[in-house]
């Protein structure tokens, strides 16, 4: 084969390397497990457990559920064939979300795509007195906000027709309020591949938002809303370029699409 190198399976084990493994079989299971009973089916020291289990969550390969139990993490489950979960995807958000909450300083949501509405996953608060407030869980139209112009700007042209909604409710003067204008806007919003909510849902308050496309996600987006009282050209510029750049960070976290 050339000058290439063979792996040689049959070569001593690399100990680390199947403690690894053998955690991550142990974590395939339904149950969560915890750290005792990962110690006792590993037979490892706890100092080497606690390093081991931080290294893998770092990496996305281990997380823990509300109760404090070890489960598989994002990358762990992105590599099956169900992909990733909505508590999935959160993991695989959150600390991103957190890094554009802090640098720029104004509230970040996470929102999937539900028929002609947006339904709200995630917010990080900006620490302003002056700031966004919406509870996860909450469910605003589509078109609307950012959020969800960016994942209807991704669908293809049944799915888009089938998410277009019945009525145009006009929550604000600037709501868009016909198929054509939503329409019109979706494409500008695939050119610059961001999405604009020009106090469409709020008055006072613009977004901007991303969409996640991936095989192992469902459709979701992540936006940043700003109150128009301290949004200039240079806080759009930077909010756009912070936007995208978190999408290709995402993105590469996951397995490559072919």
């Amino acid at each position: 084969m050339g000058g290439e190198e063979r792996v040689a399976w049959a070569a001593p084990s690399v100990k680390s390397a199947e403690r690894a493994l053998r955690l991550l079989e142990l974590l395939t299971g339904r149950e969560p497990q915890s750290f005792m009973e990962l110690q006792r089916a590993l037979g490892m020291p706890k100092s080497s457990l606690h390093a081991m289990l931080a290294a893998l969550g770092g990496q996305g390969w281990v997380a823990t559920d509300r109760r404090g139990g070890f489960v598989l993490g994002y990358r762990a489950r992105a590599m099956g064939l169900s992909g990733l979960d909505e508590s999935d995807v959160i993991g695989l958000t959150e600390d991103v979300m957190e890094g554009l909450r802090d640098s720029l300083n104004e509230t970040i949501h996470l929102a999937r795509l539900e028929e002609e509405n947006v339904r709200y996953l995630l917010s990080k608060y900006s620490r302003h007195a002056l700031g966004v407030h919406f509870r996860p869980g909450r469910r605003m139209p589509a078109h609307v906000t950012a959020l969800g112009k960016a994942m209807l700007a991704t669908l293809p042209v049944p799915e888009l027709e089938a998410s277009l909604p019945a009525e145009y409710i006009a929550l604000t003067p600037q709501t868009l309020t016909s198929a054509d204008r939503l329409l019109a806007d979706l494409a500008q919003t695939r050119e610059r591949g961001f999405a604009i909510d020009g106090e469409e849902g709020t008055v006072g308050l613009r977004c901007f938002a991303v969409a996640l496309c991936h095989d192992d996600l469902p459709l979701v987006a992540i936006s940043c809303s700003v109150p128009v009282a301290r949004l200039d050209e240079a806080k759009v510029r930077a909010t756009t370029r912070s936007l995208l750049a978190a999408r290709q960070a995402l993105l590469a976290r996951l397995r490559p699409l072919v």
